[in-house]
C-alpha cells in the first residue's frame, strides 16, 4: 500500500502542486510570523538589557492607577532633593535624576515629524556615563537652555547634523533649539521609530512643568557593595508615595511591555494565517473528494486484489499527510523570507528597527508542520471515509456509492451554521470584539460550504438550460454531469 500511495501521488503531479499551495501560503504566514515576533523579542530585549543593564535601583514615584502595564504606568513625581539625599546612602556610587515628557521634533518643511503609533519623547540628558542610557556618537551632551541633542535614527531620516537648528514642539508653540549632539540608544538608533530628544535638566524641568521634581532617579551602587542593604538603606530615606526597584524590575517591565506590544502585532498576521488556512482546509477536502471520485476504479481494484477498508483509509490518509508535510517544508522555507520581507516593510512604512539576527526557533518548525500535515490530514478524513464504502464490484461495474447528506438535514444544518455566523458576525461589529467577527466569519463561511450542495442542482440546471439548446450533446451533457453530483459541483 505504501508503493501504491506514492505512485498515485507522483502520478499527478500538477494535482499535487495545486494541492500545495492551498496550504504553503498558510503556513508560510504561520511561520514567518514566529520567525519575525522571536527575531523583534531577541533584538528588543538585547537593546533594553544593553540600556538598563547598568542601573541597579531606580527611584520612582508609585503608580496613581492600578495597571497590567508597570512600564508605561502613570506615576508620581519624585523630590529633586532626593538625588542628594541618596548619593548620600552608603554603597550608593552615582545617583542621577531624569525628568522627561512630549517633545516632537519639527522638520524643515515646518511639518511636526510624525512616528505612526510610537510615542515622541523629551528626557532630560543624563551626563554621567555610568547612569545614562544614552551615549553621544556625534557633537556633545546639552549645556545651555537651548541645546537638544536628537536620536541618531531621526538624525538620518531627516538629514540633520550637528549644529543645525531644529524645531521643538513642547507644551505650548514651537521653540528652535541647537543641535549639540547626535546619541544613540546602546548600539541602537532609535528605538523602534520613537523619537528622542535630550535637553539640560532645567530646560526639560521647565519644558514638562516639573520644577524641582523629577519622574525617577538612576542608582548605581559601588562594586562589591551589598545590594539588598543599599536598597533598605534607600527606602529609609523616601517619603510616602516614592518607591525604590530594582534594575532588574525594571528590565522585567520594559520587556513585557514589549511583549504587550509585539503581541498585537503577531496576533494580527496569525488571524490571516489561519483564514488562509482554514480556506485551504476546503480546498484540501474539495480536492480529495474529487481524487476518490475518480478513483474509484482504483479504489474498488485495491478490495478486489485484498486490500482492507483500513488499508484504503490510511493510504488516502497517508496521501494527504505527504501532501501536507511537503506543504510544510516549502511553507516553512518561504516563512524565513516571508520574515525578512515584512521586516523591510515595516521599516520602509517608517518603523525603525534596530539591527539584529534572524532567530529561528525549532518551535516555529514544530508548529509550521503540525498546522500544515493537521490542517491536510484532517481535511482529507471525509473523502478518506468515502473511500472505504466504496464497494469491490466498482471495479468492474464502474458503479459509484451515490449516497449523500440529505437535502433536508443539509438545509437545515447549513442555515443553523450560518445563522449563528450572522448573529456573531453582528454582534462583533456592534460591541466592538474581533474575536466574534472572526468566528461569525468563519460560520458564515462554513453555512454557504454546507449548503452549496443543496442549491448546486438547480444552479446547474437553470445557468445549464441554455448550453444544453445551443450546444447539442455536449451541451446536454456538461449540464446532466453537473448535476449528478452535486457535492463535486458545490
Amino acid at each position: 500500500m505504501r508503493n501504491v500511495t506514492l505512485k498515485g501521488i507522483l502520478a499527478h503531479k500538477l494535482r499535487l502542486a495545486l494541492t500545495c499551495l492551498a496550504i504553503v501560503i498558510g503556513v508560510t504566514f504561520v511561520s514567518g510570523t514566529y520567525v519575525l515576533t522571536d527575531t523583534l523579542h531577541n533584538t528588543f530585549y538585547a537593546l533594553v538589557g544593553t540600556i538598563f543593564h547598568k542601573i541597579d535601583f531606580q527611584v520612582r514615584g508609585a503608580a496613581q492607577f492600578p495597571t497590567t502595564d508597570a512600564a508605561n504606568a502613570v506615576r508620581n513625581p519624585v523630590p529633586e532633593a532626593l538625588v542628594d539625599e541618596i548619593r548620600r546612602v552608603p554603597g550608593v556610587e552615582a545617583a542621577d535624576g531624569v525628568a522627561d515628557g512630549y517633545a516632537q521634533f519639527v522638520s524643515r518643511t515646518g511639518k511636526p515629524i510624525a512616528t505612526g503609533a510610537e510615542p515622541t519623547i523629551g528626557e532630560s540628558f543624563d551626563p554621567d556615563s555610568r547612569t545614562s542610557e544614552l551615549h553621544i556618537v556625534q557633537g556633545r551632551p546639552p549645556t545651555g537652555l537651548h541645546d537638544v541633542v536628537m536620536d541618531a535614527g531621526t538624525a538620518k531620516s531627516h538629514h540633520f547634523s550637528v549644529g543645525e537648528q531644529v524645531g521643538v514642539i513642547l507644551t505650548g508653540a514651537t521653540q528652535t533649539f541647537t543641535i549639540t549632539g547626535i546619541a544613540q540608544f546602546g548600539t541602537a538608533d532609535n528605538l523602534a521609530g520613537v523619537t528622542f530628544a535630550a535637553f539640560t535638566l532645567p530646560e526639560a524641568q521647565q519644558a514638562f512643568d516639573e520644577v524641582s521634581e523629577l519622574d525617577h532617579i538612576n542608582v548605581v551602587t559601588v562594586p562589591g557593595a551589598n545590594r539588598a542593604a543599599v536598597q533598605q538603606a534607600i527606602a529609609r530615606e523616601l517619603p510616602h508615595g516614592v518607591e525604590v526597584v530594582t534594575g532588574q524590575t525594571v528590565l522585567d517591565e520594559q520587556t513585557s511591555s514589549i511583549n504587550q506590544d509585539l503581541s498585537f502585532f503577531s496576533t494580527a498576521l496569525l488571524v490571516f494565517a489561519f483564514i488562509s488556512l482554514f480556506v485551504g482546509g476546503f480546498t484540501i477536502f474539495n480536492t480529495f473528494s474529487i481524487t476518490v471520485g475518480q478513483r474509484t476504479r482504483e479504489l474498488a481494484l485495491l478490495r478486489v486484489v485484498g486490500a482492507s477498508r483500513r488499508q484504503v483509509f490510511r493510504s488516502v490518509l497517508a496521501e494527504a499527510a505527504i501532501v501536507g508535510a511537503a506543504s510544510s517544508l516549502v511553507g516553512t522555507g518561504l516563512g524565513v523570507l516571508a520574515a525578512i520581507g515584512l521586516e523591510a516593510l515595516m521599516s520602509a512604512l517608517g518603523y525603525t528597527l534596530p539591527a539584529g539576527p534572524i532567530v529561528f526557533e525549532p518551535r516555529t518548525v514544530i508548529v509550521a508542520f503540525a498546522v500544515g500535515i493537521g490542517v491536510t490530514v484532517i481535511s482529507a478524513v471525509g473523502p478518506a471515509r468515502r473511500a472505504v464504502r466504496t464497494a469491490p464490484v466498482a471495479a468492474i461495474t464502474d458503479r459509484q456509492d451515490a449516497r449523500d447528506v440529505s437535502s433536508r438535514r443539509r438545509l437545515i444544518s447549513g442555515a443553523a451554521v450560518g445563522l449563528v455566523g450572522v448573529v456573531a458576525l453582528a454582534a462583533g461589529l456592534a460591541l466592538p470584539k474581533v474575536g466574534l467577527v472572526g468566528l461569525g466569519a468563519a460560520c458564515i463561511f462554513t453555512g454557504t460550504a454546507i449548503l452549496a450542495p443543496a442549491v448546486a442542482r438547480p444552479l446547474s440546471s437553470v445557468i445549464g438550460r441554455p448550453l444544453a439548446r445551443l450546444g447539442g450533446v455536449p451541451g446536454r451533457l456538461g449540464r446532466e454531469n453537473s448535476m449528478r453530483s452535486p457535492r463535486r459541483t458545490a
